[in-house]
């Protein structure tokens, strides 16, 4: 038994079978499959001490305080962060993105920088930002192949520029931004940078501080990790600068009742950022998950998808009807491929076909990244397909998913 054939064993999903057939999983961007480790790490709170972390002294308040903290620091260490309290727990990189482009100090009327490839939660909330406060916001065009020609952003970023928000891989092309280079310029300027990892972090290593990023949203879910938990990394300085978004229990020190007035004194990051009770198993959970990849290894990973992906753009390409959208350079592009066909009237015609046939499971629709659709011009109501692979698919998973393809095309001729 290989190493990835073991890697696969470890996710119970896979163990199924649905009308007699196994499962062949391949929308791993939209949300990765979970592991036994964290599985295990999470019903093992749930058995053992399920109770509030950092409020109870009792045994399994303290065992829950220090899982907690625990997992912060296992994940601060899979992203390289200079310090664990730079992790901010978060229900995802939605809501990371929304912090960060709601609660950073601006300076009055200057621009914000993002991208027509951004999903809609790494533009909507600096869009709505630059309208809130009077800001100018520019939109960087990308190219085609779903790539930045740099030039563009050296024109774009000047001195009155204060944030960026950028995909550093894309959830609809999967090309990877030249991440490093754009905060340079970003920082040449007095500009801060989003990075937007929800696709990165998974699929990659990922060091915060080599690439110099200000913020980075990851969402835990495409991760191996549980839902409704992700992780907003930032420098400290900027945390501490930052307004506080959320109020209440677990962000203060004291507060005080004189002179009938209430006087709060706040607490420092990550705290500020995590009102109230909090999802102890999420975290607990994430932490496994970072645990299990770097155990693996991200270099080992990346270059295993890239394999996969090889051999299915290599067949793509070569079937006739096939649209591929985006680059085919692997080597600056994640592990998925979308893609239409043009003798199907819609995106969900042939995700259905592939899930009903063969199970297997693919995303259909505009993935939540209208403006580059619009862009191509790919209707939004027939969307796109996408196709993407994880640590745990196999060969045998692209195979049948290309005949399943090869035989709707076929059969709608």
């Amino acid at each position: 038994m290989d190493d990835w054939t073991k890697i696969r064993n470890d996710f119970p999903a896979l163990e199924r079978t649905i009308n007699g057939r196994p499962v062949v999983y391949l929308d791993s961007a939209c949300m990765a499959l979970k592991p036994r480790q964290v599985i295990n790490a999470m019903n093992e709170y749930y058995e053992m001490y399920p109770a509030c972390g950092g409020r109870s002294i009792h045994k399994f308040g303290e065992e829950a305080s220090n899982a907690y903290s625990a997992a912060r620091g296992k994940f601060a260490k899979f992203i390289n962060a200079a310090e664990q309290d730079e992790c901010i727990w978060t229900r995802n990189a939605t809501e990371s993105l929304n912090i960060v482009a709601s609660s950073v100090k601006l300076p009055k009327g200057s621009k914000i920088i993002t991208t027509s490839l951004e999903h809609h939660s790494g533009s909507l909330p600096f869009v709505e930002r630059a309208k809130r406060d009077g800001h100018k916001c520019e939109i960087i065009k990308a190219q085609p192949d779903g790539t930045f020609d740099i030039e563009d952003w050296k024109k774009a970023i000047d001195n009155n520029t204060s944030l960026i928000s950028v995909v550093h891989s894309s959830n609809v092309t999967g090309t990877v931004a030249p991440m490093k280079e754009i905060v340079e310029l970003a920082h040449d300027r007095g500009a801060r940078v989003m990075s937007d990892d929800a696709q990165y972090a998974p699929h990659h290593p990922l060091d915060v501080q080599a690439i110099d990023v200000d913020f980075s949203a990851m969402s835990v879910h495409k991760m191996c990790g549980p839902t409704g938990m992700g992780v907003l990394y930032g420098k400290m300085e900027h945390l501490e600068s930052m307004d506080m978004c959320m109020y209440g229990g677990d962000t203060v020190s004291d507060v005080r009742f004189e002179n009938n007035k209430i006087l709060p004194e706040y607490l420092p990051p990550p705290a500020k950022f995590e009102a109230g009770l909090q999802n102890y198993a999420g975290a607990i959970g994430a932490g496994a998950a970072a645990d299990y990849l770097q155990s693996i290894g991200m270099h080992k990973i990346e270059k295993h998808e890239r394999s996969l992906l090889e051999i299915a753009l290599k067949r793509l390409l070569e079937m006739e009807h096939v649209d591929i959208l985006g680059t085919d350079d692997i080597t600056i592009k994640t592990g998925l491929v979308t893609f239409n066909v043009d003798t199907v009237s819609s995106a969900h015609d042939v995700a259905t076909f592939l899930n009903d046939e063969l199970n297997v499971m693919v995303r259909s629709g505009w993935h939540c990244a209208g403006p580059f659709h619009y862009q191509m011009g790919i209707d939004p109501k027939k969307g796109t397909v996408r196709a993407s692979f994880y640590l745990y698919n196999n060969r045998s998973d692209v195979d049948v998913f290309l005949k399943g393809l090869g035989s709707l095309i076929e059969a709608s001729l």
